[in-house]
């Protein structure tokens, strides 16, 4: 029996294939009915999981700042104190959406939802725009979501926030 070298022995085992393999054929996809909205439009569905999600990271802020005042103080809060709770909820949700849409387009209901106020190739959005956003989900929750219902029926209808933001929402 011959010794062999090295790279000798490995002939019948190439590490590379001779030839390039072809990537497989994509398979084809009936159109369906969420085909006939704009490529990355959001729907209802995406967008209440983002407002859920915005209004429960302002009710929890909320929450921990009223049981830290608890423990501060000593005293349970009175009735009298409702509307100033209401307020500091309302300051909570307005810097927990204007700052991150100016920074990052989208808010941390948004980001879970992978949704995003996208105009363009820029992250951010102006802050005035960010703020007419913010005003338009006021608009809507002080409706108990009765304007949704002319979304609802025609998706590609823009909300009250994206018309006063001027950015439609759309998926990433």
């Amino acid at each position: 029996m011959a010794a062999t070298g090295p790279t000798e022995s490995f002939e019948d085992f190439p590490l590379r294939p001779e030839t390039e393999l072809e990537p497989p054929p994509e398979p084809e996809v009936a159109p369906s009915s969420e085909d006939a909205r704009p490529v990355g439009a959001a729907t209802l569905g995406p967008r209440m999981t983002a407002a859920a999600a915005d209004a429960a990271v302002v009710l929890l802020l909320a929450a921990l700042a009223l049981l830290g005042a608890r423990v501060l103080t000593g005293t349970v809060p009175r009735p009298s104190g409702v509307p100033w709770a209401l307020g500091f909820v309302l300051y909570l949700s307005l810097f927990a959406t204007i700052p991150p849409l100016m920074l990052f387009g989208r808010t941390v209901g948004m980001a879970i939802a992978d949704l995003t106020a996208r105009s363009g190739d820029d992250a951010g959005m102006p802050a005035s725009a960010a703020a007419r956003r913010w005003s338009g989900t006021l608009v809507t929750a002080a409706t108990a979501g009765l304007v949704l219902l002319w979304t609802r029926r025609d998706p590609e209808r823009p909300t009250p926030a994206d018309r006063f933001s001027g950015r439609p929402l759309a998926l990433d």
